[in-house]
Parts: C-alpha cells; sequence; structure tokens
C-alpha cells in the first residue's frame, strides 16, 4: 500500500464514525479468510486471519444493521428503504475456507451473506489460472530448479528478461501459457485440485443456501469483463446466474463483477438488467459509487490486513463525501 493511502487510513481513523455515516448501504467484500499459508493466493493478494475478520464483524454489527441480499434487492427494485445504516457483507470466488472458516463465524454472530461463485469451478473441476499463476510463483520461489528448466520458461514466456513479472503478465486470453509453465515445473494442478480442494463443492454450496445464506453469478471463469466482447460478456453472465438459480432453485438472480466493472459498457447494462432473463441487481468494485440504475451497486474491499476494519470503513464513508464534493459521485458509462 502506498504511503498516501497509509497517511489517509492513519488520519480517518481519528475521526469519530457517527460524524460520517449517512445512513446508507455498506457494501464490504472479501474472497478469504484463513490461518494458514495458501499457495494458491498468496502472491496474489492478502487475507485477513479469523481473529482479525471477528473483529470486523464485531464492529459492523456494534455501528450497522446487517441486511439480506433479498432485502437489498426488494430495495433497489420496489423502492422499499432499507434500515438506516445498513450493510451486506459479501464474498467472491466460492472458496473453501468459507464453509471452514467464514459461515461459522457469520451463523455465530447471526450476520447474513453472499456468496458470488465462478460456475466452472464449483466441485473443483478447473482452477483459476490466476491461482495456477501463484503456485508458479511460490514453486520457483522454493525449488531447486536448473538453469536448464528457467531456460525453458523463458523461452515459454517469450524470452523476456524478467521472469516473476512475465508470470504475473499471464492472462485470461493467453492463460494457456500458465499450463505450459506448470508443465515445464512439473506441477499437477489436476492433482492440486483434488488433493487441496480450493473451491466450495455443490454440496456445500447447498448447504449455505439452506442456512438461510445468499448465493449470485461471479461470472463461469473468472475473465477481465474490459477483455470481452459484449456477447462474451453477457454469456459469462448469464451462463453463471442460470446454472446457480436452475441447480439451487433460488427464487432471485444476482450478480458480481469478476476483478472490476470498469470499461464495461452502458448496453451490456441495459441488456442484463432489462432483456430476457433479467438480473435483479449487480454488484461492482467502485467504492460504493452511484451508477445508471439503482440496481447496480459498488462495493469496497475490506480485507487488506494492514487496514483495520474501522479505518476501511471510516474510510470509504470519507471518500464518498469527498467524491460528492467533486461532483465525481457517479458513474459514466
Amino acid at each position: 500500500m502506498s504511503l498516501a493511502k497509509n497517511a489517509f487510513y492513519s488520519a480517518v481513523q481519528l475521526l469519530p464514525i457517527k460524524m460520517l455515516q449517512n445512513g446508507g448501504l455498506l457494501l464490504p467484500y472479501h474472497h478469504l479468510v484463513s490461518n494458514k499459508d495458501v499457495p494458491h493466493i498468496k502472491h496474489l493478494y492478502p487475507f485477513k486471519n479469523i481473529r482479525a475478520f471477528e473483529q470486523d464483524l464485531d464492529y459492523l454489527l456494534k455501528h450497522f444493521t446487517p441486511v439480506t441480499l433479498q432485502d437489498v434487492i426488494t430495495a433497489v427494485t420496489s423502492g422499499q428503504p432499507l434500515p438506516a445504516r445498513s450493510f451486506l457483507i459479501t464474498f467472491d470466488d466460492g472458496l473453501r475456507e468459507i464453509t471452514e472458516n467464514i459461515a461459522p463465524l457469520l451463523l455465530k454472530k447471526g450476520v447474513p451473506a453472499a456468496f458470488f461463485l465462478n460456475s466452472a469451478f464449483l466441485d473443483n473441476k478447473e482452477l483459476f489460472y490466476k491461482f495456477k499463476v501463484s503456485l508458479i510463483i511460490e514453486a520457483i520461489q522454493t525449488g531447486n530448479h536448473s538453469a536448464a528448466a528457467l531456460a525453458k520458461l523463458s523461452t515459454i514466456l517469450g524470452n523476456q528478461e524478467e521472469l516473476i513479472p512475465a508470470i504475473k503478465r499471464i492472462s485470461y486470453h493467453n492463460r494457456q501459457l500458465a499450463e505450459e509453465v506448470g508443465a515445464a515445473l512439473e506441477i499437477s494442478f489436476t492433482d492440486y485440485l483434488k488433493q487441496q480442494r480450493p473451491f466450495m463443492t455443490l454440496d456445500e454450496v447447498g448447504k449455505l443456501v439452506q442456512q438461510g445464506f445468499a448465493i449470485g453469478g461471479h461470472s463461469v471463469d473468472h475473465p477481465y469483463y474490459s477483455q470481452l466482447t459484449l456477447e462474451e460478456q453477457l454469456t459469462q453472465t448469464r451462463d453463471s446466474v442460470n446454472f446457480l438459480t436452475e441447480h439451487f432453485h433460488i427464487p432471485y438472480r444476482a450478480f458480481a463483477f469478476p476483478h472490476t466493472d470498469a470499461g464495461v459498457s452502458r448496453t451490456f447494462f441495459e441488456t442484463i438488467l432489462e432483456g430476457p432473463d433479467p438480473i435483479d441487481v449487480i454488484f461492482g468494485t467502485a467504492n460504493h459509487k452511484r451508477d445508471i440504475s439503482p440496481r447496480i451497486l459498488h462495493r469496497f474491499n475490506c480485507e487488506r490486513p494492514a487496514v483495520s476494519i474501522g479505518a476501511a470503513v471510516k474510510g470509504i464513508l470519507l471518500y464518498n463525501r469527498l467524491q460528492e464534493l467533486r461532483n465525481k459521485q457517479v458513474i459514466v458509462r
């Protein structure tokens, strides 16, 4: 995190929460909560441990009122107001730690939540290409590889001088490179899926639904939407949501963008919200900004261990006020 952000979060912690609360809906999101090392995520982003996450929940419950995804859908589709100073916590990617660490704490505290899932990854049928990237970096940093093996990696990646940065640049559209590099390093992603089970099973998701938690689509296999055609965007969205609604017989249709919604056109939103089988609510990651429809809501990252929950919440609330003063609180599509 930059020095400027560190200074901002340090300063904002001095402000009383009541001075910043605006009565609106707070939308924090996470991916993972764990006390263990997680190799397939280690080189992608930091995450909080179980104790820190429990402290987060206690803080949110002290200052805000929890609501369900269904409450939010009712509010955005009918105009029925939510309780003042409410929050909905959400989790992306459908990781195994949801059933092991996250859901038990949510149930203990009485906090509803929504989980956004990639249909291709459920039951550990496929490994997210960025998880492969993290595993490759871990293997390079911890293994003893010959000069010939590393030279082969360089050839696969286009003879780039900096190996790790080149691996990090593997994208959705050339994700087969991760398979080739993994094979060169004798990494079996198939074995990793079987042994480590990074994702939840369909049965585990079904149990979450039975426990009262909500679920929604998160695309089929987690691409950057700005790199897709409009038709690909629509297919990724509809297929992931349709799979969940049909398999689990849920009466609502919710979707959260993988990565970011930046660069997605107005046409996409108009089609997906008003076209055949419309989505009830869409979640982006633009830090609570307002969008072209009240059915598009924007969340903020709340999982950085270096930022306390108080600083993260106060920071997003102050940021929103500053954006409003600058007339930059509305997204232009």
